[in-house]
């Protein structure tokens, strides 16, 4: 078996600039090379008789890295079978081959500033995190090795793409999560000017088509971003598949997802599309909207929900024994088999809980925890408290604080709306900083990478080495 180069093509000298320093990087281009020999061991066979077999090859380097052919081309598979699963129109395969790549090297990027920042993930993390993944698919994670495998997709190559996604997720929360800080001046201008408007029950279906602009826009390239989403508002408004659309030309995050941004709502929104969307009927397309990413195009595919938030509230009593050096778990549960019997013939339950009680902040109330909402306390204590019936005691159970026993007193039903705004203010702020800085910084990292694309070769080798790949 032996190479033989493709004069075709020739081999690249990449000249990498970094802060620190200027070097040489000699980047051999696979692109050029056929692997060749089919024959025995000895490479006994006559070049007459050899039989050509396309080797991989690098279609885009970022910094010190590549990505491969047979890398874009497994992305791509795994795009298309997620866009068939959903239903959603498939792009052009030129437009699908782009749009992946444009991703992958992002995500390069990305992966290249956590390795160099030192962000990295352990097995355990991961480990718990494919846990999840199966969890959520009603299987375990040998039942979802077999399915992924069985549909055609690489195991390993699966594994990566969450451990990269762990990593990246990671890396933003260190660069752009920790440098965004809510003010209570913002918390308190937030409620006032939406406390009483929004309808924090209702959500919003929304695709979006985001057309980026430099960080340091001239008026030229204001004008040409702003003409090319009101290009793209005209097709979709004339029947072309605004999903279609997205993949193909958005730069949001969402892109290969049709620009789904999924259910959100009113307070979630930036205040840009939020204001667009209050006068927008189902299936309306919104005027480009700028932001500090670019330009925006909204579109309202749905509505849910709405009205008031309701929750089912219990009044609850407890007792508390917790578990010391003094006291093990045995002796504690039977220390509360004892004041339950002593509650059944008659002692009040408050007396008791003033007694003996350990809870710190009910004991010397009786044991009386007031109202408590449903996630209050863990799904144990909740459990128990859902299933124990008005005026009766509960049987002893254990949760991390210790063992309790407690007193169903009533259940009411509360509008929580008001509570639920002013708790979540503050995160919604948040969130729609975090959205804003997270777009302008990836934005800017692409921006200061060194990226060369190599992806248009000619046809012929492009096909023997699909066919070759699948």
């Amino acid at each position: 078996m032996r190479l033989i180069p493709n004069p075709q093509f020739k081999p690249y000298l990449i000249v990498i600039k970094t802060a620190s320093s200027v070097r040489l990087a000699a980047i051999l281009l696979l692109a050029g090379l056929l692997l060749t020999g089919i024959g025995n061991i000895a490479g006994a066979a006559s070049d007459q008789n050899q039989k050509l077999i396309p080797l991989d090859r690098i279609v885009a380097i970022i910094n010190n890295n590549a990505i491969t052919w047979r890398q874009l081309q497994q992305r791509i598979r795994e795009i298309r079978a997620e866009l068939e699963t959903r239903g959603t129109p498939l792009p052009p395969e030129p437009t699908l081959e782009r749009r992946v790549l444009k991703s992958m090297i992002l995500n390069q990027v990305q992966l290249g500033i956590a390795s160099y920042m030192g962000v990295s993930i352990s097995p355990v993390v991961l480990n718990d995190a494919l846990a999840e993944v199966a969890h959520n698919n009603s299987l375990t994670v040998d039942q979802l090795h077999q399915r992924l495998t069985a549909e055609g997709f690489i195991w390993s190559a699966f594994v990566n793409q969450l451990r990269d996604r762990l990593i990246t997720t990671r890396l933003q929360q260190q660069m752009v999560d920790k440098k965004i800080h809510i003010t209570n001046r913002e918390v308190n201008e937030f409620l006032a000017r939406y406390a009483n408007r929004i309808d924090p029950g209702q959500q919003y279906h929304l695709t979006q088509i985001l057309i980026p602009i430099p960080s340091s826009a001239s008026p030229e390239q204001l004008r040409k971003a702003y003409t090319k989403a009101e290009k793209l508002r005209q097709q979709a408004l004339h029947g072309a598949s605004f999903t279609k659309l997205a993949i193909a030309y958005s730069a949001g995050q969402h892109a290969l997802k049709g620009g789904d941004l999924g259910w959100i709502s009113a307070m979630d929104m930036p205040r840009y599309i939020l204001q667009a969307v209050n006068v927008m009927k189902p299936r309306q397309i919104s005027q480009p909207l700028r932001s500090p990413s670019g330009y925006h195009l909204i579109k309202l595919r749905g509505t849910r929900g709405g009205a008031k938030i309701t929750v089912t509230q219990t009044h609850v009593r407890q007792i508390l024994i917790k578990i010391t050096p003094t006291t093990n778990s045995t002796q504690a549960r039977a220390k509360l088999e004892r004041l339950r019997q002593d509650i059944k013939m008659g002692t009040r339950f408050t007396h008791l809980a003033k007694a003996y009680s350990q809870a710190i902040h009910s004991a010397s109330n009786g044991g009386d925890m007031s109202w408590v909402s449903p996630g209050t306390h863990t799904p144990e204590f909740d459990r128990i408290m859902q299933e124990t019936l008005v005026n009766q005691v509960s049987q002893p159970f254990q949760t991390p604080s210790g063992w309790h026993i407690i007193e169903v007193l009533g259940h009411r039903v509360r509008n929580t709306t008001g509570a639920m705004v002013h708790s979540r203010a503050k995160e919604i702020l948040f969130l729609r900083k975090r959205q804003e800085a997270l777009n302008v910084w990836l934005r800017k990292i692409r921006e200061q990478a060194y990226v060369h694309i190599l992806l248009t070769q000619p046809k012929t080798i492009k096909n023997a080495l699909t066919s070759t790949a699948n």
